[in-house]
Parts: structure tokens; C-alpha cells; sequence
């Protein structure tokens, strides 16, 4: 998204790693949500737009870019729980985490579940066919890159959510969560 913004190559390595060092990158948590902020500000949704998405392999591709934000990432206290999403939290940024998840699910039905979304949350007009094919691509070039290269962490448990509604994944997950970690609240019923 930055990048798009200040209109720099994303083919160029060395331009997108100098981004951190340009800005000013810092993770808050307000009400316990995490948030990564840029300058000061929230990129918010435009983060999972498809102008982003289509074009986040040039940065998830950039192994100068990923040790840059690393430090950032795993900056969050150790005392806090926290849940980290990405495809490379269990491998590289937390492999030491106590509880790893590797969510799967079909090329289709994350396309399906990625179409909604679009159209829902983020207004966006795009075709399921595009949406598949973005998908496929996505996954083929995130499994054979070179730096940090998507793959189940060692000691994760797998979850194929193919068939799951989200209810069913979140209490998949707790039930390998020790029950003294898990808050009053119970999150697949709030």
C-alpha cells in the first residue's frame, strides 16, 4: 500500500526495503486489537483491497524489507496473548509461539469467501473467476519463494476450514488452547 502510494517500483528490492526506513512504522493496541500504524495513521481496509493484494508479492517476496519489519514484529510484549495472522507468523516471526495454527482451506472456497468480502466489506467490483485465479497465483508464488516461503510451522496443528463456518474454526482452535488462556469471554459466541 505505501509503496503504491509513494509510487515507487515494486520490482525494485532495494527502493521497497528503504520504505521502513523512511517512515515511521509503530504496532498499537487500543482495546486489546493490534494495529500497525504508518506515520501515525491506520492503513485500515485498503490494506486487503485488490490494488493492494494483487501486488503484496513484491513485498512478501523482499527478504531485505522482511528482516527490516521483523524486529517490528515480534516487538509485542511476550507477556501479552496475542493472535498474529500471516503466512509466515508460525515459521518465522513466532516460531517459538506455544500454539501454531496452519488454517487450509481450497483454492475455491477462499476465493468464495475472498469474493464476499470484496463485495461486502471493501465495495469492490470483481469477478469470482479473477478472484480464483488471483488466489492460485497468490498461493503458488507464497509456497515457492525463496524468503520465508508459506509452509505449516513446525509443531502447528493443521485446520482445513473448507467445510467450517467461521464458529466452527474459532472453536477448532480453542479447544487446542489451554483453557487458563482463554478469557471470560468466549469469542465464538459473542
Amino acid at each position: 500500500w505505501l509503496a503504491l502510494e509513494d509510487k515507487i517500483d515494486l520490482s525494485c528490492f532495494e527502493d521497497v526495503a528503504q520504505l521502513p526506513l523512511d517512515h515511521v512504522l509503530s504496532i498499537v493496541a487500543p482495546d486489546a486489537q493490534f494495529n500497525v500504524l504508518v506515520d501515525g495513521k491506520n492503513p485500515g481496509d485498503v490494506l486487503d483491497s485488490t490494488r493492494v493484494t494483487k501486488e503484496i508479492h513484491y513485498i512478501s517476496g523482499n527478504a531485505q524489507l522482511r528482516q527490516l519489519v521483523l524486529p517490528l514484529q515480534r516487538s509485542i510484549p511476550s507477556d501479552l496473548p496475542v493472535v498474529a495472522e500471516g503466512r509466515d507468523m508460525g515459521t518465522v516471526v513466532f516460531p517459538d509461539a506455544p500454539v501454531k495454527i496452519f488454517l487450509t482451506a481450497t483454492s475455491e472456497q477462499r476465493a468464495i469467501r475472498r469474493h464476499e468480502e470484496l463485495k461486502k466489506r471493501l465495495g469492490e467490483e470483481v469477478t469470482f473467476e479473477e478472484v480464483l485465479r488471483q488466489v492460485i497465483e497468490r498461493d503458488c508464488r507464497d509456497s515457492e519463494r525463496d524468503s520465508s516461503p508459506m509452509r505449516p510451522a513446525e509443531g502447528s496443528c493443521t485446520i482445513d476450514s473448507t467445510e467450517c463456518t467461521i464458529e466452527m474454526v474459532v472453536d477448532s482452535i480453542l479447544e487446542r488452547i489451554p483453557p487458563e488462556w482463554i478469557p471470560e469471554t468466549n469469542p465464538s459466541t459473542d
